[in-house]
C-alpha cells in the first residue's frame, strides 16, 4: 500500500543499492532536510556540530559521540541548525544479507537492539567511543581499498561492529524483555500507529493486527496508559503535523494536514486548535521553539 507521505514533496523513501553501504565522516552541510524512511536498518554516529534529530514523535538534540540505531521504517530527518558543521557516519544494510548464514540465535543477538528497542540513542565516551569510532574507520578503510574478498570482510567487520552494539544494548533489551504482557500489547499498538498514523486507521484494524478483539484491546490500552487509542492517535498526527510546520515551510496547510493522515482540512484544524491551542497558520508563524508533547 502507498501512502499519502510517499507522494508527498518532502518526504522520501529510501532505496539501498547495495546490501550495506557506508558515509564516512560526511562533513558537506545539510540543504533541506527531508523525513524519509526505508526497509532497511540504520546506524547512524554523530562526531561534531549541532543537530536536532526528529524520529516519528520523538526528538533528540544530539551531541558529538552520540549513536542512534533506527530499524528504518520510522519516519525520520536531522535539523540542523544554520551555519553549523554536520559532521556524521551512516551505515545502511539489509539485515537479512549481514546476518545471512548464521545460527539463529547469533541473528537474535545482532537485530535484537534494532527490533526490540527500535529507535534507540545512546552516548558513547571514553574506550567505547574510541573503540567504536576505530571500527568506522576500519570499515572505511576496507571498503576504500581493492584487496580481495572485500564485501566478505566488510560483512565480517559490519558483524563484529553489531555485536559490540549488543553487547552495549543487553540491560536496555533485558529491561525491555522483562515488560508484561499488557505493556507489550501497548507497546505494539504504539509502534503499529508510529508506522500507520497517516493511514486511514480503524479499531478494527489495529485489533486483527494484533489478533485480539478491539473490546479488550479499547479496555487494555486505557488500562495501561489512562488514554484511549484513538486519542493516541490524534495526539501522534497532530505532533507530525507541529514537525512538519516547522520543518517544511513549502508544503500548504492541506498537504500537511493529509500527510498527517487527516482524511478533511476541518477536522485537522478543529483538533489542532484543541490540543496546541492556537490554528496550524499562527503555530507556523508564530517561530516558538519546536515543542513535542
Amino acid at each position: 500500500m502507498t501512502s499519502s507521505v510517499d507522494m508527498m514533496p518532502g518526504f522520501d523513501r529510501m532505496q539501498l543499492q547495495a546490501p550495506f553501504d557506508l558515509t564516512y565522516y560526511n562533513e558537506q552541510p545539510l540543504s533541506g532536510g527531508k523525513f524519509h524512511s526505508h526497509a532497511f536498518y540504520e546506524i547512524y554516529y554523530f562526531h561534531e556540530g549541532r543537530c536536532t534529530y526528529l524520529i516519528g514523535d520523538s526528538v533528540f538534540t544530539l551531541k558529538p559521540g552520540d549513536l542512534l540505531l533506527m530499524n528504518g521504517l520510522t519516519l525520520h530527518c536531522p535539523n540542523v541548525e544554520p551555519d553549523s558543521r554536520y559532521v556524521r557516519s551512516i551505515l545502511h544494510f539489509d539485515p537479512a544479507w549481514i546476518c545471512k548464514g548464521l545460527s539463529e540465535t547469533a541473528k537474535s543477538i545482532l537485530l535484537d537492539p534494532f527490533e526490540t528497542l527500535r529507535n534507540h540513542r545512546m552516548t558513547l565516551t571514553g574506550e567505547n567511543r574510541e573503540e567504536f569510532e576505530g571500527m568506522l574507520a576500519d570499515i572505511h578503510r576496507l571498503s576504500s581499498s581493492t584487496a580481495g574478498f572485500r564485501q566478505e570482510r566488510m560483512t565480517l567487520r559490519i558483524q563484529e561492529m553489531m555485536y559490540v552494539i549488543a553487547d552495549w544494548c543487553q540491560a536496555a533489551v533485558q529491561d525491555h524483555d522483562s515488560i508484561s504482557e499488557k505493556e507489550r500489547h501497548v507497546q505494539h499498538v504504539v509502534s503499529f500507529v508510529e508506522e500507520n498514523y497517516m493511514l486511514d486507521l480503524t479499531l478494527e484494524g489495529i485489533a486483527r493486527d494484533m489478533h485480539i478483539t478491539k473490546h479488550y484491546l479499547s479496555s487494555l490500552f486505557k488500562e495501561v496508559t489512562g488514554t484511549t487509542v484513538f486519542k493516541y492517535v490524534y495526539h501522534r498526527r497532530i505532533n507530525q503535523a507541529k514537525i512538519m510546520l516547522r520543518l517544511h515551510p513549502h508544503l500548504s496547510i492541506t498537504e500537511i494536514s493529509q500527510a498527517s493522515g487527516f482524511k478533511h482540512l476541518a477536522h485537522f484544524s478543529r483538533m489542532f486548535k484543541a490540543m496546541v491551542g492556537t490554528t496550524p497558520e499562527y503555530y507556523r508563524r508564530s517561530g516558538e521553539e519546536l515543542s513535542l508533547t
